[in-house]
């Protein structure tokens, strides 16, 4: 939802606290309003966020996160709710008129769960920006990696479902690798646990949830990416935007966007030997890796960058308002 216009649309922005993506909404003229998210009492949550809808009189309102659409209350405005992995469809019929959603298996089971065809609509990831992508690489001693070492950066969900145990086992089959994990969740400490069973653990470094990967992704030396079950694949096009060469299992999402040996490696789901296999090749053939950068990139850039993928939402937004998009709106 700032005051200022932007790409033809002026937008007012709720944040929890967070003073690196509030510096980055600064830089664009989006001043956001932020709060701390959530607090101690969901009704205190639910009175900021309305009172900041009701003082700019928004026309139509987006909430990038189920706990947050379930805050908002129905007023005059078009509401619009991003449909997450885990989004409970079914309770929140009644609060939006519309949800959105990266992939068609999960707006087919919105469908499935009462949505009308009308309600819920296919649009991409909000991609890095230009400025993300080209960003420095981390110091690989700031995170205690040897400077010559052969790095692997993977970011996914520490849970049981994901599949990093697949990478851990294949880790475990080569010898001089560093291992890089971005994110968090229920099942950290067990995977760690897993590492220090796999004899990897010393190689292995768990980073936490991290909101800007470009970093990692311009320090590593390939990306790759075991999960069983993604039916998006954005971690792939996020590591296309970046340069890196791109290894990932063949579930859903990743199998869709990724065309075996031109812009990136398909290995079976769940297989650790054809896993560590791509892995050797990826480092030993430096044609391959220049082939995987270049297609890789080409690939995002003719559909997933900023230019291709803002359109679509502004598009939407005109439909849902009945408002003409632009700079000319």
């Amino acid at each position: 939802m700032s005051g200022a216009p932007f790409g033809g649309v002026e937008q007012r922005a709720m944040l929890a606290v967070n003073p690196a993506r509030a510096k980055r909404f600064d830089a664009l003229g989006l001043q956001p309003v932020e709060m701390e998210f959530p607090s101690r009492f969901a009704f205190l949550d639910r009175r900021r966020i309305n009172s900041v809808i009701g003082r700019f009189a928004p026309d139509i309102v987006i909430s990038w996160t189920p706990d947050v659409a379930e805050l908002v209350q129905k007023e005059n405005f078009v509401h619009m709710a991003r449909l997450g992995a885990d989004f409970d469809h079914a309770a929140l019929l009644n609060k939006c008129h519309h949800i959105f959603t990266p992939s068609q298996t999960r707006a087919d089971a919105a469908m499935n769960a009462g949505w009308s065809v009308q309600q819920v609509h296919v649009l991409p990831h909000l991609p890095m920006t230009d400025e993300e992508t080209r960003s420095p690489p981390l110091n690989r001693k700031s995170v205690y990696t040897p400077p010559t070492a052969k790095l692997i950066f993977t970011s996914m969900r520490l849970t049981s479902k994901t599949g990093l145990e697949t990478l851990l086992d294949a880790l475990a089959r080569i010898s001089g690798y560093y291992l890089w994990i971005a994110g968090d969740g229920a099942d950290r400490e067990a995977l760690e646990a897993a590492a220090h069973e796999r004899g990897v653990k010393p190689r292995v470094r768990f980073l936490g949830w991290e909101n800007n990967l470009a970093p990692y992704l311009a320090a590593c030396d390939m990306f790759v990416y075991s999960s069983r079950n993604d039916d998006v694949g954005e971690a792939v096009t996020e590591a296309w935007a970046c340069r890196a060469p791109v290894i990932a299992a063949d579930s859903l999402g990743p199998g869709l966007l990724i065309r075996h040996k031109e812009n990136g490696l398909l290995v079976p789901v769940g297989d650790a030997i054809s896993m560590a296999e791509a892995i050797k090749w990826v480092t030993q053939d430096t044609g391959l890796v220049l082939q995987l950068r270049g297609a890789g990139l080409k690939a995002f850039e003719e559909s997933f960058a900023m230019d291709k993928v803002a359109p679509r939402y502004l598009h939407l937004l005109s439909i849902l308002t009945g408002k003409p998009s632009g700079p000319s709106a």
